[in-house]
């Protein structure tokens, strides 16, 4: 769903989840009382890790984590039918693998640094496509994935300084807030956005030492909500 998480609600929203699965240490028999709390762990889950700002987009999150979680849960059990691993155990159809502790932790290092390594090699590659953006406007924060895009040259005419393009439905500057005016071309038409300074700015975890103007303005693409100029990330 392209959704961009602080790493504290992740770790907060992993350590709910632990303690949903204590559950298998109780005597659960009500199929009624097992969905109910089933349904009521992916929602606090889902609430923790992304927050909500309506209840429509916290169903849909939640929704799909219930996908993934069944999804999971029916190739786990396939498994468990077909092979009868030594070391996997379902209970209260909840998926358990006995690991040493040591090679668990060995395993999770060496992950993490194939992860590490891969971002390394393709980081240019990766900052062509979709990348996450932070940016600070006064004390305000925000937090979207934005898309590096050789087609977005805009800069502020009297300084020269690069423009990051934002949906407005992520930000939008009141009429009365003295703004920047960024004047543009696109498809033969001529028109201009307003654009205030950013405090900071932050791309793939990267600080921008340059500065930047954010303009709103209806960005039509469904995985990312900001258009960034090439010449920020050079």
């Amino acid at each position: 769903m392209k959704l961009d998480a602080r790493s504290w609600r992740l770790a907060a929203a992993s350590f709910a989840g632990s303690l949903f699965s204590l559950l298998i240490f109780a005597d659960v028999r009500s199929f009624l009382f097992s969905l109910t709390i089933r349904i009521l762990s992916t929602l606090t889950v889902t609430l923790i890790a992304f927050g909500v700002r309506d209840m429509r987009a916290l169903f849909r999150r939640a929704l799909l984590t219930l996908c993934v979680s069944f999804m999971y849960s029916g190739i786990m059990t396939a498994i468990y039918l077909l092979f009868k691993p030594p070391n996997m155990l379902i209970v209260n159809d909840i998926v358990y693998f006995e690991f040493d502790p040591i090679v668990l932790l060995a395993v999770t290092a060496v992950i993490y640094l194939l992860i590490y390594l891969f971002e390394l090699l393709f980081r240019e590659r990766m900052r062509s496509t979709v990348v996450r953006l932070v940016f600070k406007i006064d004390d305000a924060e925000y937090r979207v994935f934005g898309k590096v895009d050789t087609g977005c040259s805009l800069v502020e005419p009297f300084s020269g300084s690069a423009v990051i393009i934002v949906d407005n439905s992520i930000l939008s500057i009141p009429d009365d807030r003295e703004a920047r005016v960024i004047p543009y071309t696109a498809l033969g038409h001529t028109s201009v956005l307003r654009a205030v300074k950013a405090s900071s700015v932050t791309i793939d975890g990267r600080d921008i030492d340059k500065e930047i103007y954010i303009a709103p303005s209806q960005i039509r693409g469904g995985a990312f909500k900001a258009l960034i100029n090439p010449d920020i990330i050079r």
